[in-house]
């Protein structure tokens, strides 16, 4: 069972609740300024008039819409950035697929290859015995194709 503490900061830490709080304290600001400027008035003060920085409407219309084409550039330019990173992770991705194809047939290749040279160096006589010749042969081909002999 939660304490009532703890129901209240269950409901303090959500959203709406949060959203409330500043509601209510706008329209509290609001309230305290009206309630301000009629005191002014009632005493006799003269009413400060809302101050627009001396722009007109247009001006402010022309900025505006100076921004908004500003903030489309900026967003067509990480558009195309996004764009060419995709493309790259594509191509870099077809590139290791490439790579893996090529290195599992590389291996294919070893493989029958040492398959193949297992076979013959396996051949026995009829007696039983190990034959000799590929033995030979194999040891003679190794010997070629090392460079430390071939000079």
């Amino acid at each position: 069972m939660a304490t009532a503490k703890q129901q209240h900061n269950r409901k303090k830490f959500t959203k709406e609740y949060k959203v409330k709080e500043i509601q209510k304290n706008l329209t509290q600001k609001a309230r305290l300024k009206k309630e301000y400027l009629k005191a002014l008035k009632e005493e006799g003060y003269s009413v400060p008039e809302k101050n627009h920085n001396g722009k007109s409407k247009d001006e402010i219309r022309k900025l505006k819409v100076g921004l908004r084409e500003k903030g489309q550039k900026k967003l067509d330019e990480k558009k195309e950035i996004k764009k060419e990173r995709k493309k790259e992770q594509r191509e870099d991705a077809e590139a290791r697929r490439r790579k893996e194809l090529e290195d599992i047939k590389q291996v294919k290749i070893k493989m029958d290859e040492r398959e193949r040279r297992k076979k013959r160096l396996s051949k026995k006589t009829r007696t039983g015995q190990p034959r000799m010749g590929p033995k030979i042969d194999d040891l003679l081909s190794k010997i070629k194709e090392d460079d430390t002999y071939t000079r």
